[in-house]
């Protein structure tokens, strides 16, 4: 009998956050009525982007609410239904480097894990071999300093989200 085809699954990098950019603007807009006066009213609103998409967006009627309320409302919005999962899926393909937006076109398996003190992590029938990161050309060169994205602890594989045939 043949051995059963595992497919590879991608791991983000150990840095990776999940969102890596906050833009913070003003919205304002016009009041009209008749009993209180027209005027000028603001709300402010942060867009929480992963990878130069949008993936959620958090709105208060002060900016010092928005600051004060803004870590605790980025956890809790998938919980909420304020994810925007097309544009989370949007990412899936884009470079491992934290921040990075371009799409990834070089893909790596790992040798060994580390964990983030550098102490090698035990061999795992589950892990080795069937993990691998993806990263754009500007970023495919990874350094030496950290074990677990080095150079010397990648080895370069073909796209393993594409169809083999």
């Amino acid at each position: 009998m043949p051995p059963i085809k595992i497919d590879m699954v991608h791991e983000d990098h150990p840095e990776d956050e999940k969102y890596d950019d906050i833009h913070i603007f003003v919205v304002p807009r016009w009041k009209e009525s008749e009993l209180s006066g027209d005027e000028w009213r603001f709300s402010y609103t942060a867009e929480c982007k992963r990878k130069g998409e949008v993936i959620c967006t958090i709105t208060a009627h002060t900016l010092d609410w928005l600051l004060k309320s803004l870590q605790w409302r980025m956890m809790i919005a998938g919980e909420e239904g304020k994810i925007n999962i097309e544009a989370w899926n949007r990412t899936r393909d884009k470079c491992d480097q934290p921040g990075c937006a371009n799409v990834a076109t070089i893909f790596y398996k790992r040798i060994n894990r580390y964990t983030s003190r550098g102490e090698e992590l035990a061999s795992s029938s589950f892990y080795d071999g069937k993990t691998y990161r993806q990263f754009c050309e500007s970023h495919s060169h990874r350094g030496d300093c950290d074990l677990d994205d080095a150079d010397h602890n990648y080895v370069s594989i073909e796209d393993p989200t594409k169809e083999s045939k």
